[in-house]
């Protein structure tokens, strides 16, 4: 298994790598609208990206929503990466990032399917599944609590 990197995006060429992926999850595997992806919130937003071996493999966004408040968004990972806990990594990166932030509040709008995925990193749906965007993806939200069933905290 490579050695994966987790950092924020620094340059314009991670940058495009990180929205190539998105455009390969969000607008070609779940068929959103073409146009959908870059986001004008990208403008306001904190980029962060895994590297394995040279290659960005998965990326999302940390915004601030609100004061106090810190939103993690657009998170995908590339296809034949998933699996190997590269998103549960990046996920945890954020979170100390938006700890960093002193976020009283970190939260997610989740895909229902990846509900599980964000409890493994202490986050807890706290809302009815809705359709968002009216895309036909059902979505819950969730915020981070702290801990995963394996006891991973962070401070």
């Amino acid at each position: 298994m490579p050695e994966i990197t987790y950092k924020q995006v620094e340059t314009i060429s991670e940058f495009i790598d990180a929205i190539r992926i998105r455009v390969d999850v969000f607008i070609i595997e779940q068929k959103c609208h073409p146009g959908w992806e870059p986001s004008e919130l990208d403008k306001v937003a904190e980029h962060y990206i895994a590297i394995a071996d040279g290659e960005v493999t998965a990326t999302a966004r940390l915004r601030t929503d609100a004061p106090g408040s810190q939103k993690i968004e657009s998170m995908a990972v590339k296809r034949d990466h998933r699996g190997r806990n590269v998103g549960l990594g990046l996920t945890r990166r954020l979170v100390q990032a938006a700890q960093a932030k002193h976020a009283e509040r970190i939260w997610v709008q989740a895909q229902s399917h990846a509900s599980g995925f964000y409890e493994k990193s202490g986050f807890q749906v706290i809302s009815d599944e809705y359709d968002l965007f009216n895309l036909g993806i059902p979505h819950v939200t969730m915020e981070f609590r702290g801990a995963d069933q394996s006891g991973w905290r962070h401070a």
